[in-house]
């Protein structure tokens, strides 16, 4: 077939859909997007807009489970609970745990790594032509702890970054406090990596790609898609009031692809991470760089209006409502982290990250069907990984073999998922 008349139909609008789409259009496809809420704020919209490279150890390590107790029940603890949702998941949750050995972060962090390699590039290529490239701002982050010795308990995770390349830089007290003004004298050291980045306002940079998709003649549909039906000849994709027919389909709707995708092959058990932010807005506190709070596991990230801070961990049910505990945990420690801080408006938000029980994400084509492509499960790492993984999409429905950049790391081992237990 032409691949100039290729017919490819996405399902999902966060960064994954919006990547694979820029990238297929651009070779030439006919590409249409299908989305129940094209005004919504998906995963990608939420979270810090870190475009986070170092990001490449997932969010259990050796010793997390010891941790579990104390996260739980503290009174700043990033992880919830919710029952009775939790319960069912229950299963799920205890092999979820057993990846945090020493062996199998390594794995994973070997995985990840190629795929948030260069992350501000790939965002610039990405947005190369749109609007949207306005929104990726450079600079370093700062990864924060009260002590020197409490850096140190990270050891593990700092070692696995130094070893792919990361250049730490320590930065004592006085220096923290001149980068970052406000901050409460609790917090006596840091760590600094160059060259990296973030999305000054992730929800326009999503609409202004889209917008790129629809300038280069990319169709939106804004349907819920029902049912996935692939024949010989072609993929039938039905929502509530259409039925389109494609020659290829990628299933890219984050934590609601696991009904799509299941019966084409995808195994891997997915789970709903919720996550939270909340936006003070008009701050007396002016932030220049993103920051990381090594003791509340909390990313911070400076906007345009303000300050966001975003974290925490909630597993239950993909039905339940906002905690609304959440949203005063994060006022707390901004205020804890900022004492003198003043605001005079404040947003807040909750979404869905899709979780797979090993932390890897799920990219390339169904182990049964040569016209499905999956395209999700990336966790807390979903905006920094968008622009690679929808080249890796592209690269593998055109049959582009000319793969060089992505291995060793085969995104497509889900062909033999039992490559996926390590």
């Amino acid at each position: 077939m032409n691949n100039q008349k290729r017919k490819i139909t996405i399902i999902g609008a966060g960064i994954m859909g919006i990547s694979s789409a820029l990238n297929l259009i651009r070779r030439g496809c006919d590409v249409t997007i299908i989305e129940k809420e094209i005004d919504g704020e998906p995963a990608s919209f939420g979270n810090a807009s870190w475009l986070s490279a170092p990001s490449i150890t997932p969010v259990l390590t050796p010793g997390s489970i010891y941790k579990i107790p104390k996260m739980l029940f503290s009174s700043n603890g990033p992880l919830f609970l919710r029952f009775p949702g939790v319960i069912k998941i229950l299963p799920w949750l205890l092999k979820y745990l057993t990846y945090s050995t020493e062996r199998k972060v390594n794995h994973i962090a070997k995985h990840l790594e190629p795929l948030l390699r260069n992350s501000i590039d790939e965002h610039k290529k990405l947005a190369e032509g749109t609007k949207a490239l306005h929104w990726i701002k450079e600079a370093p982050y700062l990864y924060l702890y009260k002590s020197q010795r409490d850096y140190l308990k990270d050891s593990f995770i700092w070692n696995i970054r130094k070893n792919y390349g990361f250049n730490l830089i320590e930065v004592q007290s006085d220096e923290l406090h001149e980068l970052v003004p406000g901050l409460s004298e609790e917090y006596t050291f840091a760590i600094k990596i160059e060259n990296q980045g973030y999305i000054l306002n992730s929800k326009n940079y999503l609409k202004d790609l889209l917008e790129g998709f629809k300038e280069l003649g990319g169709n939106i549909i804004e349907e819920e898609v029902i049912d996935i039906i692939s024949n010989e000849k072609n993929i039938k994709i039905k929502t509530n009031n259409n039925e389109i027919i494609s020659d290829d389909v990628v299933i890219a709707a984050g934590v609601f692809s696991d009904t799509l995708s299941k019966k084409f092959g995808a195994n891997v058990p997915l789970q709903s991470e919720r996550g939270y932010h909340l936006e003070l807005r008009k701050t007396n506190i002016e932030l220049k760089y993103p920051l990381f709070n090594g003791y509340l596991k909390l990313a911070i990230a400076p906007k345009p209006s303000g300050i966001r801070f975003a974290g925490l961990v909630e597993f239950g049910s993909l039905k339940s409502n906002p905690n609304p505990k959440a949203y005063d945990l994060l006022l707390n420690n901004a205020k804890s982290m900022f004492p003198g801080i003043s605001y005079e408006e404040k947003s807040e938000w909750s979404g869905h990250r899709p979780a797979t029980i090993d932390s890897l994400p799920l990219i390339g084509k169904s182990p049964i069907d040569e016209k499905v492509f999956f395209a999700y499960g990336h966790h807390h790492i979903g905006l920094t990984a968008g622009p690679k993984t929808g080249e890796i999409i592209a690269k593998s429905i055109l049959r582009d073999n000319n793969q060089a950049d992505l291995t060793p790391v085969s995104y497509t081992h889900l062909t033999l998922p039992t490559n996926r237990e390590v």
